[in-house]
């Protein structure tokens, strides 16, 4: 009797410790079960982090592959990424930076989105992480240092990264209806007519300016620049050829004479590269004194040895 109270007394015993040791296992695994979820979730964020911070994803909206194309193929690509100059170093920045991703997301489905607009901010600190220090150029009229106190990168660089033109946006439909081209648009306060659109218009009056305040010209000083030039695109070169160019030009020693347009009908080649090639004639042109040939001036020829009647042999 004894042994089966013992032995009863022990099963019972067995009995009530199952439950705990049950509960205890699934305690466990739910603890696990949570945490791989957490992990799963902890991983696809990373991944999503390191994802969309990649240059590729941002074409993903396609009104961003205007900017994607222009920057692929632009020199900071192989230097700066999208995010570089977008978001602020350090992983608390770009933490920070992904509520604004996600306003961009809802402006992609729901906004009626259009370029160029010019708002994102972009502080000097951001350029200054590959520049820290931008040397003047030894002989250039333009001062970095001075304007550098005075306007922001992005003032004077606002497409440095992506060169995108209103052509690009409007293949990917979606210009700014009063858009100027090229970007940027606006330029104020005034520009010299014909002269090339140049950021440097938003706060130098040009109408106002003299050439030389921007250019150096490669001769001594001649005056004002739009005595021989006219503004445009390019420097361009404006002489007549009925103007007297020793004006303006010192001819090489030995030349024949200041009348450059009896010898020279091309004004196209810079004054220092122009070669004088003589006409093929029966004699040399170098066997004898030029006037022999010339006795009135470079303009015609006469043949003196011949009383003007050379033979025909």
């Amino acid at each position: 009797m004894a042994r089966e109270r013992a032995s009863t007394s022990t099963h019972a015993r067995s009995r009530i410790r199952l439950p705990k040791w049950s509960t205890t296992t699934k305690r466990t695994r739910r603890i696990f079960a949570w945490s791989s979820v957490g992990l799963a979730v902890l991983l696809v964020l990373l991944g999503s982090l390191v994802y969309t911070e990649q240059s590729h994803f941002c074409p993903t909206c396609h009104e961003m592959s205007p900017y994607y194309d222009a920057w692929s193929t632009g020199a900071h690509s192989a230097h700066a990424s999208c995010v570089d100059c977008h978001v602020d170093a350090g992983i608390l920045a770009h933490l920070a930076h992904k509520p604004i991703a996600l306003k961009e997301v809802w402006d992609h489905f729901f906004a009626n989105s259009k370029f160029p607009n010019f708002t994102v901010d972009v502080p000097n600190s951001r350029c200054e992480r590959c520049h820290p220090t931008v040397a003047d150029t030894p002989g250039s009229l333009f001062k970095h240092s001075l304007h550098a106190t005075k306007a922001t990168c992005k003032d004077c660089h606002t497409q440095t990264g992506h060169l995108v033109t209103l052509a690009s946006l409007d293949a990917a439909g979606v210009p700014k209806s009063n858009a100027a081209v090229p970007v940027p648009g606006g330029l104020t306060p005034s520009s010299i007519p014909g002269h090339k659109k140049v950021i440097c218009q938003d706060c130098h009056d040009q109408a106002a300016m003299k050439c030389s305040a921007c250019h150096q010209p490669p001769h001594d000083d001649r005056g004002d620049c739009t005595n021989c030039h006219v503004p445009g695109d390019s420097f361009a070169f404006k002489h007549a050829a009925s103007l007297d160019c020793a004006g303006c030009h010192i001819p090489p020693a030995n030349h024949f004479g200041p009348d450059c347009s009896a010898c020279h009908t091309s004004f196209t080649v810079p004054f220092k590269q122009t070669v004088f090639t003589h006409p093929q004639v029966h004699h040399g042109y170098q066997s004898r004194p030029c006037a022999k040939c010339h006795p009135n001036g470079y303009a015609t020829s006469y043949c003196t040895c011949h009383n003007g009647n050379p033979p025909g042999d």
